[in-house]
């Protein structure tokens, strides 16, 4: 008997993208959940754009402080690029301005404070990655619809010209 068709099928991990000019935090973001998600990193909301460009991304978790654009900042250009992809912010200082702009700028679905909380933010991110999931599914299935849509339309007029 072939065990191999019997195996399950490795679930395929989210894959999240951390934004943090801090090599530590990024360095823990890695170690922390590496089992969890595959995890990119960038220092920097330019170097983050490159990455978005070249690979599929599904959350992006970028830090509110850093020389250059804010996270919030970042998490707008990502809203206006790349609309699919989910949006985090996690920050080490109570400001609540930015935390508003983030919300209403950058579409962000979760904040979270330092030191994050490993179970919050997983869950977090497997919440985000359904969404994501469900959106693709949702969008694949309105284009399935207007395709066949165009071709009944089509059939009708030429059964109506015939």
């Amino acid at each position: 008997m072939n065990t191999a068709h019997s195996l399950p099928q490795a679930a395929e991990l989210p894959r999240v993208l951390f934004v943090d000019d801090d090599a530590g935090n990024r360095q823990a973001f890695k170690a922390a959940f590496r089992h969890a998600m595959e995890v990119l990193v960038a220092s920097n909301s330019m170097e983050a754009l490159t990455l978005l460009e070249r690979q599929q991304v599904h959350v992006v978790i970028t830090d509110q402080r850093m020389p250059g654009a804010s996270g919030s900042e970042f998490l707008a250009a990502v809203k206006e690029r790349f609309p699919a992809v989910r949006r985090m912010l996690v920050t080490g200082y109570a400001d609540l301005e930015a935390i508003i702009e983030a919300v209403n700028s950058g579409g962000v679905s979760k904040y979270f404070a330092k030191p994050w909380v490993n179970d919050q933010l997983v869950k977090a991110v497997e919440q985000a990655y359904s969404e994501f999931k469900d959106d693709v599914a949702r969008t694949s299935y309105t284009q399935r619809l207007e395709e066949s849509n165009r071709q009944l339309e089509f059939a009708l007029r030429q059964r109506l010209l015939s």
